[in-house]
């Protein structure tokens, strides 16, 4: 049975391309299509805010354009992921200005702004000469980052850490995401208003999204303006360290048809 969410129409509706996600979800509807659809339904419930506050996340998740569906999934899945292992995980109201995405409260002293962005293959002007290589992955982290800094900043005059959430895939396949881990040692070049970045690839198996444990990176940014305190820098190194090797993002999933 599927959500009403992606509902008959939308499921009849012919408004995409071969290379669509949703070409791929309606080629397996009767089995792993219906149980993902379903799945990303459900989650877009339990996200709070008003059918307002909700209105541009349900319009990505419903378009058959892979950058708008996988820039939502992926927001959702982070989401899903932390609230799912009992911490306190809420997206930031927007203002006039621009907001980052979620903030994790740790403790009554100490939380984490996150700005989740998926490194999409670049047609950007500035990386144009990148021609979709996975080899020059930092420059395009960097160009990425420079058009997020008034997030970034968001944080900053919160006297707030922000960490950069990076969903990486370089060509589709399936309904997930591709890696590919820049050198350390290049995070130099990183904007000083980030205090962090965080790496990984999710994918999808049987329908259910999950985090490919070997994927994730989590690396602080050396020139940052705003250090993470302890506990954080704690439960960010050490939060995947205890799962499987795929990590599903709803802890509480249960695979049915």
């Amino acid at each position: 049975m599927i959500n009403h969410l992606f509902d008959d129409n939308w499921i009849e509706s012919r408004k995409q391309n071969e290379v669509s996600w949703k070409s791929e979800v309606l080629k397996d509807i009767t089995g792993n299509g219906t149980i993902y659809l379903n799945c990303i339904a459900k989650w877009f419930s339990e996200f709070p805010g008003s059918k307002k506050e909700k209105n541009h996340l349900k319009s990505s998740l419903k378009s058959p354009k892979n950058t708008d569906h996988l820039g939502a999934v992926n927001e959702l899945s982070w989401w899903k992921f932390w609230t799912s292992r009992c911490f306190e995980l809420n997206p930031i109201p927007t203002g006039n200005g621009a907001t980052p995405d979620f903030i994790l409260n740790l403790n009554e002293e100490e939380s984490v702004i996150f700005e989740v962005t998926t490194l999409n293959p670049s047609q950007n002007e500035s990386c144009q000469d990148l021609t979709f290589s996975q080899q020059n992955s930092t420059r395009r982290i960097i160009e990425k980052a420079k058009n997020k800094i008034e997030q970034f900043q968001y944080g900053i005059r919160k006297n707030i850490p922000v960490v950069l959430i990076l969903f990486n895939y370089d060509e589709w396949r399936g309904y997930g995401a591709r890696f590919n881990r820049p050198p350390h040692a290049e995070l130099t070049e990183i904007p000083i208003e980030i205090s962090g970045i965080i790496y990984l690839e999710r994918s999808v198996r049987d329908g259910i999204p999950y985090f490919k444990k070997g994927s994730i990176f989590f690396a602080e940014n050396p020139r940052s303006c705003l250090s993470l305190p302890v506990k954080s820098k704690s439960t960010l190194s050490s939060i995947f360290k205890k799962e499987d090797d795929w990590i599903i993002c709803d802890k509480h999933c249960i695979s049915t048809k």
